[in-house]
């Protein structure tokens, strides 16, 4: 008897990830019409590669710039009504990543970030951009990437290769 309590005392200790996530997509995000079933933008064409364009259109720090849309969406299931992901995200050159309020950091190649997720159910969809720049020389890609993790355990990852046009000749 003492032996299966130990044995039940010992399989308790493990965590289980309070979140299990399905159908996770990231490619190029079309963020301009609604049809996907969620009734917002989606992740339109799952690809890692991605070419920097100045076809779109975002706000970074309070100013609006030509940039790209890309992303990644998922379906979730969690035990808990709010669930929180630690994430982080790395690029192979410095950046100053930010949003419409704010510059989040400058020069850097790596960032936390936390998705707080709401509900025991749902779909969840980030779409992100990259503002317009022409490269030069050999610094036409930069790779970034993404990792997510809940209660230690990793959700899921996400690369993209951003490929910057060339200065014309």
């Amino acid at each position: 008897m003492r032996i299966l309590a130990a044995i039940i005392a010992v399989l308790g200790s493990f965590s289980v990830s309070a979140i299990e996530i399905s159908n996770f997509k990231s490619g190029l995000a079309c963020t301009n019409t609604t049809l996907s079933e969620h009734g917002r933008g989606w992740i339109c064409h799952e690809t890692q590669d991605v070419l920097v364009t100045d076809q779109g259109s975002c706000n970074y720090n309070g100013d609006t710039r030509l940039c790209t849309w890309y992303g990644f969406e998922f379906d979730f299931e969690a035990s808990e009504e709010l669930t929180k992901l630690e994430c982080m995200g790395e690029t192979s050159a410095p950046t100053s990543p930010g949003n419409p309020g704010g510059i989040l950091a400058s020069n850097v190649t790596s960032h936390p970030f936390e998705i707080e997720l709401a509900g025991r159910k749902g779909h969840f969809y980030n779409p992100m951009y990259f503002v317009f720049k022409v490269g030069s020389g050999a610094d036409t890609t930069m790779t970034n990437s993404f990792t997510c993790r809940a209660d230690g355990a990793e959700l899921f990852q996400a690369r993209f290769n951003l490929h910057f046009p060339r200065i014309p000749e």
